[in-house]
């Protein structure tokens, strides 16, 4: 164990079987203020580094037991000291001796009788090289387990060549088991997992055990080390098992242990490889995956994805983020005055894209706000262009974002006129976080006479009470009741039962996916108020269009 004693002053090991010798370097250095450990004997030195790990040894080459050389061999396979620097101080001057010390892992020699300046110099200079040492250890080893971490994986793998077999090992909810015991319950529990997965990977061969991060370590096989995916599947049943069905302990509490794996093989990409097959897994709540399985679909995703990203990027900077207006026809009257704004995207080849193409990966890489923001701004130009009634899409990601909320609220503010023609449509959440931010946003939202509608009403998460206290002007009927109307009773039913309730609180109703004569006469049978849907009109890029392809 460390002794932690000689932590703040730079420690110095010096390493000579004559007494006289050890305090005259220790005179010579005393200015410099070191801590010092000494050593009579190789032998001696060994146990005393790995107990101090000591910033720099001064190390005598001829001694007995065990002489200088030996001693420096052994030093260097210890993977906690070996990057340690080691000066011989001899009185060996021939080229053989020297390059036997280099061999053995000696960094530099001091002749006896040594130079006080060189001896000096030479200690301050070595011990910066080992402060840089131990900030790159640290940056290697995780301070828990002591094993290597990602950097160290990393580093293992950027210059590889060879193909290599690689275990992702992910400890589910972790997080939260650390938030709620505290970081030192959860360590213990790191380090009996730790030694649960050590003796686990003992029957894959060589191997290297890495601890990524909190809950999450690697296995990395030697090159030399084939294995096939018949073996990798049951490496990770057998982990899974182990662990699983099993409490491990930690301190007083005991954890039930649930993981989830991935395996995959390959050189300089492998881990990236074997993090995405991990991320796939637990997005597809599997125990473990492998990359054979997926990596080809994951890596066409992955590029997709970055296409996508690229065309958002494109189409927000030029200007190709717009509106297409969807007409809401009002059943009562036989006019439409009242559209919904649907955002798209112009691609490089004028391609019109809708949101289900590129809405998701927005909001993963965080241009959804930018992209509400701007349909936000077309929808007032275009209110006070045409005189009509607009409604936007809002979800919980908006309303719930303060900076999101300020924006809305600013515009409302300095486009009064246009508020009173606008219309939020509240998409129905089930990761709504705050319910009181959303409903003091509607209050607000009111004041300027936006009036609010409840999208999707009746899509499998609608609360009734918590659509009392929103108080909507406009009920929107989810598109798979309307789509079934004619030929469901259940549906139908569920249409009536809205309606009803609609009309008790006193809001209008939507018939939405009006897609045919057939529905839109039954939606008008049962009474509702709007119908919207590809009978009345597909989105359009102008609402004058619209207007013109509903009248013909």
């Amino acid at each position: 164990m460390k002794h932690s004693a000689y932590n703040k002053k730079a420690t110095i090991l010096i390493v000579d079987d004559q007494v006289v010798n050890r305090a005259t370097i220790k005179l010579v250095l005393k200015e410099g203020s070191y801590n010092f450990i000494e050593a009579e004997n190789g032998e001696e030195a060994l146990h005393k580094a790995i107990s101090y790990h000591p910033d720099i040894i001064l190390m005598d080459a001829v001694m007995p037991v065990m002489d200088g050389f030996e001693a420096t061999r052994e030093i260097r396979k210890i993977e906690e000291i070996q990057r340690t620097p080691i000066l011989m101080i001899t009185s060996l001057d021939h080229k053989e001796d020297k390059l036997r010390a280099i061999e053995a892992g000696v960094n530099d020699f001091i002749s006896k009788p040594f130079d006080k300046t060189e001896l000096k110099v030479r200690c301050k200079s070595y011990v910066e090289i080992s402060n840089l040492n131990k900030k790159y250890t640290l940056a290697t080893i995780n301070p828990t387990t002591h094993l290597p971490n990602k950097n160290a994986l990393i580093k293992e793998l950027v210059t590889e060549e060879e193909e290599r077999s690689l275990f992702l090992i992910k400890i589910d909810n972790f997080e939260e088991n650390e938030n709620f015991y505290g970081s030192t319950i959860v360590e213990h529990l790191e380090l009996k997992i730790t030694d649960e997965l050590s003796k686990m990977a003992k029957k894959l061969g060589n191997h290297i055990l890495y601890h990524i991060s909190s809950g999450k370590y690697a296995i990395l096989l030697d090159s030399k080390e084939n294995i096939t995916n018949v073996e990798a599947k049951h490496f990770c049943k057998t982990v899974i098992e182990n662990l699983k069905n099993r409490k491990i302990s930690a301190g007083e509490y005991f954890f039930d242990i649930s993981l989830t794996l991935s395996f995959a093989t390959g050189s300089r990409t492998l881990y990236n490889d074997a993090n995405a097959v991990l991320s796939s897994a637990l997005m597809q709540k599997k125990e473990f995956l492998l990359a054979s399985d997926s990596i080809d679909k994951l890596k066409k995703n992955l590029q997709e994805n970055l296409t996508m990203i690229k065309k958002i990027k494109i189409a927000l900077k030029e200007d190709k983020m717009v509106p297409y207006f969807q007409p809401i026809y009002n059943n009562k009257t036989n006019e439409i005055r009242r559209y919904e704004a649907l955002i798209r995207l112009i691609d490089e080849e004028n391609a019109v894209l809708s949101p289900g193409r590129f809405l998701d990966t927005a909001k993963r890489a965080k241009f959804y706000q930018n992209i509400t923001k701007v349909l936000v701004n077309k929808v007032i130009e275009k209110i006070e262009e045409s005189g009509c009634e607009i409604s936007i899409n809002l979800s919980s990601l908006d309303i719930e974002d303060e900076e999101m909320r300020t924006f809305l609220l600013e515009k409302l503010e300095q486009n009064r006129t246009a508020a009173r023609k606008m219309i939020f449509e509240l998409l129905e959440d089930k990761e709504t976080q705050d319910y009181d931010i959303v409903k003091a946003f509607i209050l607000e939202a009111k004041n300027y006479g936006v009036k609010i509608a409840i999208d999707d009403f009746g899509s499998g998460f609608s609360n009734f009470i918590r659509i009392l206290e929103f108080g909507p002007d406009i009920i929107k009927i989810d598109g798979s009741l309307i789509e079934t109307v004619t030929t469901s009773l259940n549906s139908k039913n569920m249409v009536e039962t809205i309606k009803v309730f609609a009309d008790k609180i006193g809001a209008k109703t939507v018939a939405e996916f009006v897609s045919s004569e057939e529905i839109f006469d039954m939606v008008n049978k049962i009474g509702i108020d709007y119908s919207q849907g590809y009978y009345i009109s597909k989105p359009q890029r102008e609402v004058q269009q619209v207007l013109m392809a509903a009248e013909a």
